[in-house]
């Protein structure tokens, strides 16, 4: 700043002088407004940015499955089904049972937020269990 300062002074009184070290090239200051801030951008969404997730069961009356019996997930179009902690919608999702993924029903029915539930254990990770509704769920000997 000092040194611009210093050459602003230097230029003008050489000119005021009629002698000028730098010849024909007169002193050029541009000045640089400051930004501005940039008005805020208002977004009101006219339809939902995701996709619900909540999937219409397939028709049909509450399955009825046996203690051990082998069962399928079904009918999520390919969004898989919710696992959950308790047999309730309100309840924590463990994890997400894929299309066509096969569990073992360790207990149940429990009739919750009008759905049947079925405790359910993945045969082969023991690990993986939970509480799913019946309507996306359908037995392997019943599968085509």
């Amino acid at each position: 700043m000092v040194g611009l300062l210093l050459t602003v002074a230097f230029l003008t009184l050489a000119r005021l002088r009629g002698t000028s070290r730098l010849g024909a090239l007169s002193p050029v200051l541009t000045v640089i407004p400051l930004p501005t801030a940039t008005p805020p951008v208002i977004f009101t969404p006219t339809a939902p940015l995701l996709p619900t997730l909540i999937h219409t069961p397939p028709p049909g009356a509450p399955k009825q499955f046996a203690t051990g019996e082998l069962v399928e997930v079904f009918g999520t179009e390919g969004e898989g089904l919710r696992i959950r902690e308790n047999p309730s919608l309100a309840a924590d999702v463990l994890m997400l049972g894929l299309e066509s993924e096969v569990f073992e029903v360790v207990e149940g029915p429990r009739e919750s937020d009008g759905y049947t539930w079925w405790r359910l254990a993945n045969p082969f990770d023991p690990s993986k269990q939970g509480w799913a509704a019946d309507p996306f769920l359908r037995s392997l000997e019943s599968a085509p």
